[in-house]
């Protein structure tokens, strides 16, 4: 008799190489399965039910990305019982995801950025420069003093993974994408500029053994320190930079993602895709393609003057 769902899905995360992150978001997807279906033997799900659990998704309260996004976490669970030979046909393997309509995404305008950063003090400007950087939230926060190499020929952070101890929680590169973040030592805007290396040298200064983060408040570290699981060591990351935002009169509120998707943009312009992509430490350039926050009618201003020259003949 075949195991139950439930059961192979245990089984699935523990062999998993999956960040806590991915793996909350797995769970969560089987918990609605288990909710609408029951916890039926791995061989009794049928194509229909996994339709079902499609439109269950989208018409149960949650939007058609949403859905989009527990079906892309649930449906390499069936592929992985395909492959050890548990189940003979994938019955996730018709399902489409929703196609949703474009929305063109905004980054941060040069002079938000300089707003932004006018009302910031040292340690949130640190944070948003190592998000123009290409840091992701989760990996900036992250950073111990012995991450840092500010005396190095090329100074830059080396992204490393933690485990718990009295000084640390535990934190894994997604990916396994272990990286170097560049540390410029100045970061020019319209009519401001931050001294980078020195935000740097002073936050380090101020470190104590207990408290190797270069980027985290006291109360966090102290607070978070031996755990296996850190989301958000803060627990109101985003809100607090909604609020800075807010301060700075920008609008619509924007995420920090955001500023890592800037890097992207800029890097794309300057070295070509398949360097933002290693550079922002993603395995495919399709990924990094999301990163493009070249506004539209920019793209259309290139076109009209590509299609100026690009259709005319050579021949005398």
């Amino acid at each position: 008799m075949q195991q139950s769902i439930a059961s192979c899905f245990q089984l699935y995360l523990a062999r998993a190489d999956l960040r806590p992150s991915s793996i909350r978001f797995k769970e969560q997807a089987l918990k609605y399965f288990v909710a609408w279906f029951g916890d039926p033997p791995v061989d009794q799900v049928t194509p229909a039910m996994a339709e079902d659990y499609r439109s269950l998704l989208a018409t149960e309260g949650r939007s058609k990305s949403c859905a989009n996004g527990y079906l892309a976490n649930f449906r390499p669970f069936f592929s992985w019982l395909r492959r050890h030979g548990r189940i003979a046909v994938n019955p996730f393997d018709g399902v489409r995801a929703y196609k949703l309509a474009e929305r063109q995404k905004e980054t941060f305008t040069p002079r938000e950025l300089v707003r932004l950063l006018m009302v910031s003090g040292d340690l949130w400007r640190m944070r948003i420069c190592l998000g123009l950087l290409g840091c992701r939230r989760g990996e900036m926060l992250a950073v111990v003093a012995s991450d840092v190499h500010l005396d190095a020929p090329k100074p830059h952070i080396l992204l490393s993974e933690k485990k718990p101890s009295g000084r640390t929680y535990a934190w894994v590169i997604k990916n396994h994408a272990i990286r170097c973040i560049a540390l410029p030592e100045v970061m020019r805007f319209d009519g401001f500029t931050v001294e980078l290396h020195r935000l740097i040298r002073e936050r380090l200064a101020s470190l104590s053994a207990e408290q190797p983060y270069l980027c985290l408040e006291d109360k966090y570290a102290r607070k978070c320190a031996g755990r296996e699981v850190v989301y958000d060591p803060t627990g109101n990351f985003q809100r607090m930079f909604r609020a800075l935002q807010q301060r700075a009169g920008i609008a619509p509120l924007k995420r920090f993602h955001e500023l890592r998707a800037a890097f992207g943009t800029a890097m794309i312009d300057a070295q070509g895709i398949g360097r933002a992509a290693t550079a922002l430490g993603h395995a495919s350039i399709q990924t990094t393609r999301v990163y493009d926050r070249k506004s539209e009618m920019s793209l259309v201003a290139e076109i009209s003057k590509m299609a100026e020259k690009c259709y005319m003949s050579n021949v005398p």
